[in-house]
C-alpha cells in the first residue's frame, strides 16, 4: 500500500465532483467519470484535474476557476445527465477496499466510536438474529437501484418520478414514483406529496388533449416500492365509472370508503395494506386490506379492462402486454416529446 492507494481510496469513498492534484506538476484534465458501487450505483460525475506548477516555464495552466452549484440545489435530470465524452471509472474498487482496509478490520464500520469487542462462538449463538432489511439496490423502482429501467423514465422531478409503465393496459399508462425508496404513499413527506400532486395536475392536463381523463390508483400490498398508476379513459366513460368500481367491488368483497376530505393516513395505520382509487371528478376512495383474506392484485385494471371503460379484457395481465426493449424505447422517446409542454421538472 501506497499513498496513491489511499488517496485513490478516499476518492473512491467521497466521490467528488473535482479531484484536484498538483503533486507532478503538469497540467491534464481526464475525461469525467462516474464512481459507482452496488450501495451508490447514482452519482454526479467526478472531473479530475492536474495543474502545473506556478510560472511554470512550458506556461502551462497552473490555475483553475469553477463555478459549482450545491448538489442539494440541482435537479434529478442535471445530477444523472451523462456527457458526451464521459468514460467508466478509473479504480478497481474492490481491489483498493482489499489494499487499504484489511480483512479483519472490515467489519469495524466506526474507528472512533467503536466500542464492540470479539464475541465467543457459544455467545454469539445467544444473539438474536436480527430481521434481514429489503435490499433497495435490488428494487425495481428505486432510481438508485442498479435494477431500475432507466429507458422507461420519461422525466425526474426532485422528489418524485415519472415512468411508462411496463406492460401498460394503454400507451401512455404512466407510474409516478418517489425517487427514494418509500413503500407507501402513507409514508412520504408532504414535498414528496405536494410534487405528485403537481405530477398528476400535469398529467391530466396531457391525456386531456386526446380528449382523455386520468384514473389513479396505488396498491400497497405486495408491493415494496410506492407506484401510483396513472391510466387515461375517453371522457365519455367516467359517468359510469365510480358505478362500476363499486359494483365489482362489492362483489369481490372489498369495502371502498370515500375519503372525503380526511387524509388517506387518517383512515388506514401505518404500515397496513390498502388500495387507493381517484376518479376523474376527483372523488377519493380507499379499501383496507386484510392480508389474510387477500387481495385481487389487477382489481384497478380489471375494473378499466371491462367494456364500458377500455373493452380490453384481453390486456388485464400486465406480462402480456410488455413490449420489447427498442420499441419502449421508441414509445418514451415520442411521449417525452409530447409531455414536454407539461413537463414539472423544469419549474420546481
Amino acid at each position: 500500500m501506497n499513498a496513491a492507494d489511499i488517496v485513490s481510496w478516499l476518492a473512491v469513498q467521497l466521490k467528488p465532483r473535482y479531484h484536484v492534484s498538483g503533486l507532478e506538476g503538469i497540467y491534464y484534465e481526464r475525461k469525467p467519470y462516474r464512481i459507482t458501487t452496488p450501495d451508490t450505483p447514482m452519482q454526479a460525475v467526478t472531473r479530475f484535474i492536474a495543474l502545473a506548477r506556478v510560472g511554470n516555464p512550458q506556461k502551462d495552466k497552473w490555475i483553475y476557476a469553477m463555478n459549482l452549484t450545491p448538489i442539494d440545489k440541482m435537479k434529478m435530470n442535471d445530477i444523472l445527465q451523462k456527457t458526451t465524452d464521459e468514460t467508466e471509472c478509473p479504480y478497481n474498487v474492490q481491489e483498493l477496499s482489499n489494499t487499504v482496509i484489511p480483512q479483519n478490520q472490515m467489519k469495524r464500520h466506526q474507528y472512533f466510536y467503536d466500542m464492540s469487542t470479539p464475541v465467543d462462538e457459544k455467545e454469539h449463538k445467544k444473539v438474536k438474529r436480527q430481521k434481514i432489511e429489503f435490499d433497495q439496490n435490488k428494487c425495481w423502482f428505486c432510481l438508485a437501484s442498479s435494477n431500475v429501467e432507466k429507458h422507461l423514465i420519461i422525466t425526474v422531478g426532485n422528489e418524485t418520478y415519472l415512468a411508462l409503465a411496463k406492460g401498460g393496459i394503454v400507451e401512455e399508462h404512466f407510474l409516478i414514483c418517489p425517487v427514494q425508496h418509500h413503500q407507501s404513499s402513507i409514508s412520504l413527506a408532504k414535498d414528496v406529496l405536494e410534487e405528485i400532486e403537481q405530477f398528476k395536475e400535469a398529467i391530466t392536463k396531457f391525456y386531456a388533449r386526446n380528449n382523455s381523463v386520468p384514473v389513479f390508483f396505488e396498491r400497497n400490498y405486495k408491493t415494496s416500492h410506492m407506484q401510483l398508476q396513472c391510466i387515461p379513459i375517453p371522457s365519455a366513460a367516467q359517468r359510469e365509472l365510480e358505478d362500476i368500481f363499486h359494483d365489482e367491488a362489492e362483489s369481490q368483497g372489498i369495502k371502498l370508503i370515500e375519503l372525503d376530505s380526511s387524509p388517506l393516513d387518517q383512515i388506514v395505520e401505518s404500515k397496513k395494506p390498502y388500495f387507493f382509487l381517484q376518479l376523474p371528478n376527483g372523488k377519493k376512495f380507499c379499501a383496507k386490506i386484510d392480508g389474510s383474506k387477500g387481495f385481487p392484485i389487477n382489481f384497478g385494471r380489471d375494473v378499466l379492462a371491462m367494456g364500458p371503460i377500455l373493452n380490453m379484457s384481453d390486456r388485464v395481465e400486465w406480462k402480456d402486454c410488455i413490449l420489447g426493449k427498442k420499441d419502449e424505447e421508441m414509445l418514451v422517446k415520442r411521449i417525452r416529446t409530447d409531455f414536454e409542454p407539461y413537463d414539472i421538472s423544469e419549474s420546481i
